[in-house]
């Protein structure tokens, strides 16, 4: 498939204006590692919110997406419950966003040592930590560069290989110079082409469908296994019939364990350049807005979703070598419906829509990947005494070093969809256990962790990466060996010291086993019995919110897809169960959020403690 000039000439402005806006930004993230990596905390929150969503809507995952829904129909939608839809954006809105920006860190592995001290076992947890989110920021750049290079290797007359260079140099060059800055002022500029790109494609397809003879089966949202040897599926089973056979037979008992999978990650804490959003925000509030933000505009993904899925059809009932292709290849739908269906100039846009959130994907891991190699590794063990000046020079060459590490290891990738297994229930799977039982297990120490992390980690990379295990065998493989080795390492050492708890208790007010805490917090008077009603009172609501966060964003999706599919009983019933959880979220989620003037005295009172327990320890030095 060739692009026009006009397609050439959009999608070249749009590389150079990116690459503009690094430069421009670049003084502001050289104020110290504080700026590079956090924006100095002076982001507002819905430029956040709209960083968030741009990064989730990457190609590849796109071009997986799309295939799975094309093969399999709504059934698509419940697979990917494994990672595409990203339901832990559900649990981070309302209670799990706060969490992590009342941690006050800079990294998910600096967190650690708010959690399990300064002494050995929260050094163990902080350095473990930093390696596992280190290698897991390797598997999603080799996940970019595979895919853009996959995908725009159909339109440019070069190799795969050639083509991720040219996006990967681009993208590093601007987060390079500007930081979280320019990661986040040019994922606006992009979320705003990709909504454009999701909105032509959209009418489009809404035009489109009537036209249409969809598979039987396309709108069955049941959970019966799906037939292998009929028209649905017979694409996914043509390009991995192993895998795809599998999980048609056992369907019900899947959807189930990726519906887990999600649940553990949106308790746990996602990790990576997401964590960092979260850390970045002014305050608590605007940290669960950012997530709010996030899972509305992810609508326009899903709506885009379908209506290449519909375009994609049109291209099958036309005929021809596409035709056959897409039908063999399901991940050549995206290109293929690109290249065929769009008039020249709105192809140049939507190509640099979807360009836009594949650098998303990639600005954002490598920011928060040189974040770790910086904040985690020099500056706690090699220079701890180094200048911020120093640090930010550091930061760019660990941004350098990070991407050329991550793209060497892409041509060991044979296809998006493995790596995006491998990251997703291989790598992400065996992080999943240690992250969650962090927030609620007060018993769970640093050598626990540590012990967890490592063996989930190893369990995950050898079922996923090495012996090629279904993942119906790897994955509670993986939580089984994460769980025992974390129980395990927890109970065979010494606790984490009481003052080191009580401190986590009182700052974060996490959910869980932390009872005993909150009353010795009142004890010592450090809490007000009002205070702690209160907490207890945020806490149970916040639970109950989660209940009606969860339908909420699954009605929102479908609603989406089935408008574009012109379903309207799906429709109905989608749009019904989204109105009436908002309007439970607006009662229990949103009104009880903290004011500004509520925010801003709790971050002055931390401020005012960090300040004291920094002058004892200098005066205690």
């Amino acid at each position: 498939m060739t692009l026009a000039t006009i397609d050439l000439i959009i999608l070249g402005s749009f590389l150079a204006l990116v690459t503009v806006m690094g430069v421009v930004l670049s003084r502001l993230a050289s104020q110290g590692i504080g700026s590079y990596f956090l924006g100095g905390r002076r982001i507002p929150w819905w430029l956040l919110g709209g960083s968030t969503a741009t990064s989730n809507f990457d190609m590849a995952g796109t071009m997986i997406i799309v295939a799975v829904v094309f093969s399999l129909g709504y059934k698509g939608f419940l697979v990917e419950l494994r990672g595409g839809v990203g339901l832990s954006l559900a649990i981070l809105v309302v209670f799990l966003g706060k969490w992590l920006r009342r941690s006050r860190v800079m990294t998910p592995a600096e967190w650690m040592r708010l959690r399990f001290g300064t002494d050995k076992q929260g050094r163990t947890a902080h350095a473990v930590s930093a390696g596992a989110n280190l290698v897991l920021s390797l598997g999603m750049i080799v996940y970019f560069a595979a895919g853009a290079g996959a995908f725009l290797s159909a339109y440019l007359p070069f190799d795969p290989l050639t083509c991720a260079a040219v996006l990967v140099i681009v993208g590093l060059v601007y987060t390079l110079l500007s930081g979280l800055y320019g990661v986040v002022f040019t994922d606006i500029i992009q979320m705003a082409i990709v909504i454009f790109g999701a909105l032509f494609i959209t009418v489009e397809a809404f035009v489109t469908v009537p036209g249409l003879d969809l598979p039987s089966g396309f709108f069955d949202l049941s959970l019966d296994p799906i037939a292998t040897d009929g028209e649905l599926g017979a694409g996914l089973l043509a390009l991995d019939e192993g895998r795809w056979s599998t999980i048609f037979q056992f369907f019900g008992l899947f959807v189930a364990m990726w519906f887990l999978r999600s649940l553990l990650e949106g308790m746990g804490g996602v990790g990576g350049y997401t964590d960092q959003r979260f850390f970045a925000a002014r305050n608590e509030r605007e940290g669960s807005l950012i997530a709010f933000q996030a899972m509305v505009l992810s609508f326009f993904r899903w709506a885009m979703v379908a209506g290449l899925v519909v375009l994609g059809y049109a291209v099958v009932q036309n005929g021809g070598e596409y035709a056959e292709l897409i039908s063999n290849n399901p991940e050549q739908v995206l290109p293929v419906v690109i290249g065929e269906m769009l008039p020249a100039g709105v192809r140049g846009l939507v190509l640099a829509g979807l360009v836009a959130a594949a650098l998303s994907t990639f600005d954002s891991t490598l920011n928060a990947g040189a974040s770790y190699v910086v904040r985690d590794i020099y500056q706690p063990y090699i220079r701890p005494n180094a200048s911020e000046r120093q640090l930010v020079v550091v930061s760019r060459w660990a941004t350098v070093g990070l991407c050329v590490a991550g793209v060497s290891l892409t041509a060991l990738v044979p296809n998006i969809n493995t790596i995006w297994g491998i990251v997703t229930m291989g790598i992400g799977a065996g992080l999943f256990v240690p992250l969650v039982l962090r927030w609620y297990w007060p018993r769970y120490n640093g050598y626990g962790f540590a012990a967890g992390t490592a063996g989930g980690l190893f369990a995950g990379l050898l079922t996923n990466a090495v012996l090629g295990w279904p993942v119906i065998i790897s994955f509670p493989t993986i939580i089984g060996i994460a769980l025992f080795a974390s129980v395990a390492g927890s109970l065979m050492t010494d606790p984490t010291p009481d003052h080191v708890l009580l401190r986590f208790a009182r700052q974060i007010n996490p959910a869980g086993f932390w009872r005993r805490y909150n009353e010795r917090l009142v004890a010592e008077g450090t809490l007000t019995r009002e205070e702690d009603d209160r907490r207890v009172s945020e806490k149970l609501s916040d639970m109950l919110a989660v209940v009606f966060t969860i339908p909420f964003q699954i009605g929102l999706l479908i609603t989406a897809m089935s408008f574009v599919f012109r379903d309207w009983p799906t429709f109905g019933l989608f749009s019904s169960i989204m109105v009436v959880s908002g309007i439970a979220l607006y009662f229990l989620w949103y009104r009880n959020l903290r004011s500004e003037a509520e925010c801003n005295e709790e971050e002055a009172r931390l401020d005012a403690e960090e300040a004291a327990m920094e002058s004892a320890d200098q005066a205690s030095r």
